[in-house]
């Protein structure tokens, strides 16, 4: 959940900077109506954002992503690991956004990149990453590589415990960018400059750019270094977003536009334009169009993301196989029942001999098995109550207001319906009945954890399991 909402704020701040770039820009595009520079602007500021997005905010949002994903993090604490399993799995993301991918790993002190180079943490070549770990920051963009200079975005990993087990990221070749920003340069006559918090340029489409490595530090460029800066620093007293200067026929227009994930500022350096007389009267009947197509964008825009949303919430939160919610869901819909309810009933569940059926009738019965009974636990439940999938062939039911006598009664009901199915293995014509074992605990929400009384339930399961399973058993303080 903390992926969705960082996504949705990630997003948001992206609309916003977008609607201010074209607002910006369109001041001044609606002084060269009539010569077409109304156009031509309009037809730079998209493939602006777009290039900014796609070169510099989604690797960043891609190396986010990484540094929460569930299997991921508790593969890498693992006291065993698969150096293939880490290659490949950086490695499909490398290929998917044609970037570097790598991951540095605490507990085995060992850096897995896509150059299918394994380095030790202790060497020098990668001081970057204990340079990085002593600062109190989760998120860096990092100029680094003296021979191939990259820019990383690194990204701090944490375990449940929230203890640091390493970084992930991915790093973009600097040649890639001053190709893409030279191109833009050339097609639309702009220059771009992105600045960091020190005013020292990190990437533009001029010749100047070098990197920031701490490497090379005697080959930065400052901002103010540029002739034009000061020039709009010392007129520019109201520090507003965008400023211009000279005289009406050599007029140069500054855009300037926060970039709040990096903490950098892009500045856009317009070609001269010329006063027109009818320029506020065009301004304010195309503002009137402009804001009905925002709206109009933004409802289109919201709707895209809501899918999305949706689509990510279902698959990181339900069960592949039975479809039902898995543990991480689970966590979730738990932790906000004492919003709602002051009692809760906790079931678990565990099917009778599963390991003896999978031995004997295969593994595509088995899973048959489990999507069967994953669809009978779910039936005939409240809107309010949950079934999902714990893990292997265990299940668990949550029953908020219920006690543990009307819990027993539902899962008594599920249990004998389950009973009386006839499964029918592939490799045999004989029909045989596949039973569940279940144990409940119940308590006043807030004096429980779901930890804890799942243990109780777990005790309760065991009970029915040695009693000679195929039945329901409460939990007895």
């Amino acid at each position: 959940m903390k992926f969705i909402k960082k996504f949705d704020h990630y997003i948001t701040a992206i609309f916003v900077i977008t609607i201010i770039v074209i607002i910006a820009t369109s001041y001044f595009t609606f002084k060269e109506f009539f010569n077409a520079s109304h156009q031509k602007q309009q037809e730079v500021v998209m493939p602006l954002f777009s290039l900014i997005h796609s070169e510099i905010i989604r690797p960043l949002t891609v190396s986010q992503y990484m540094a929460t994903d569930p299997f991921l993090l508790d593969y890498i604490e693992q006291d065993k690991i698969d150096r293939t399993v880490i290659i490949d799995y950086i490695t499909s993301v490398s290929n998917q956004f044609n970037t570097m991918t790598f991951i540095a790993i605490e507990k085995h002190q060992l850096l897995f990149d896509t150059n299918n180079k394994t380095t030790s943490l202790s060497v020098k070549e990668a001081e970057w990453y204990h340079r990085l770990k002593a600062i109190d920051q989760t998120e860096f963009t990092d100029f680094g590589d003296a021979e191939d200079p990259h820019l990383f975005f690194d990204v701090k990993m944490f375990n449940k415990q929230q203890d640091f087990i390493g970084f992930i990221g991915l790093a973009i070749d600097l040649d890639h960018f001053a190709n893409k920003f030279s191109k833009f340069k050339e097609k639309h006559g702009f220059k771009l400059y992105f600045v960091d918090n020190n005013n020292d340029i990190t990437l533009s489409s001029e010749q100047i750019m070098q990197t920031m490595s701490h490497h090379r530090k005697d080959v930065v460029t400052n901002i103010n270094e540029l002739p034009w800066y000061n020039q709009y620093q010392s007129n520019n007293d109201t520090g507003s977003s965008q400023y211009s200067f000279g005289d009406s026929s050599n007029e140069l227009i500054i855009s300037q536009m926060p970039l709040k994930e990096l903490n950098w500022r892009v500045f856009i350096i317009a070609p001269p334009i010329t006063e027109q007389s009818v320029y506020w009267q065009l301004f304010m009947q195309n503002l009137i169009i402009f804001i009905f197509v925002s709206l109009a964008l933004y409802y289109l825009f919201t709707l895209c993301i809501n899918n999305f949303r949706s689509d990510l919430v279902k698959d990181s939160e339900t069960d592949y196989l039975t479809q039902l919610p898995n543990r991480s869901f689970i966590h979730w819909k738990y932790s906000q029942l004492n919003e709602e309810y002051e009692h809760v009933s906790v079931v678990i569940a565990d099917i009778d001999n599963f390991k003896i059926l999978n031995d004997t009738y295969g593994h595509l019965f088995g899973d048959d098995v489990l999507k069967i009974i994953a669809t009978k636990l779910s039936e005939n439940l409240r809107s309010i109550d949950l079934a999902g999938r714990w893990g292997g062939e265990e299940f668990i039911i949550i029953l908020p207001d219920t006690n543990a006598k009307q819990a027993q009664e539902i899962i008594n009901r599920i249990r004998k319906n389950i009973a009386n199915i006839p499964f029918t293995p592939s490799s045999t014509s004989k029909e045989l009945n596949v039973t569940v074992s279940f144990g409940i605990s119940d308590s006043n929400l807030t004096d429980i954890t779901l930890e804890e009384i799942l243990e109780k339930a777990d005790q309760a399961l065991y009970s029915a399991k040695t009693n000679g399973r195929n039945q329901v058993v409460i939990h007895l303080e």
